[in-house]
């Protein structure tokens, strides 16, 4: 099984799809700087090339992917792979997702200072 190379976030927004063959609407879940799983209406195959434009309540614009290929298909899921994007856009999912973790890491390891102290006592 090969790693993700990034980690993720789960997140629910809206976006458009934009490929050769159409446009479509769908949703993005489990976002980080390099791609996501998408839900959409959108007919897209792995290989299939598209645009992406991503409502991020976060974000007073919409951010634009300007290149994506899909990954994996199953059901009405996809794979993304983000290829290229609009000025400033990775930089705003890097910091999205390292906001996320912040806090959920320092809480682990109080957690986990917590049971240890339990464990030794």
């Amino acid at each position: 099984m090969q790693l993700r190379c990034s980690p993720r976030k789960y997140v629910r927004y809206p976006a458009s799809v934009q490929t050769d063959s159409g446009a479509g609407e769908g949703t993005l879940f489990d976002i980080s700087p390099t791609g996501c799983r998408m839900q959409s209406n959108a007919t897209l195959t792995p290989g299939s090339y598209l645009a992406l434009h991503i409502e991020a309540p976060e974000t007073d614009a919409l951010l634009a992917v300007e290149l994506s290929i899909v990954r994996w298909h199953k059901d009405n899921q996809f794979g993304i792979e983000f290829l290229r994007y609009a000025q400033g856009v990775r930089e705003h999912f890097i910091e999205l997702v390292e906001d996320c973790r912040a806090p959920a890491m320092s809480n682990q390891s109080v957690e986990a200072e917590s049971a240890l102290s339990t464990v030794s006592a």
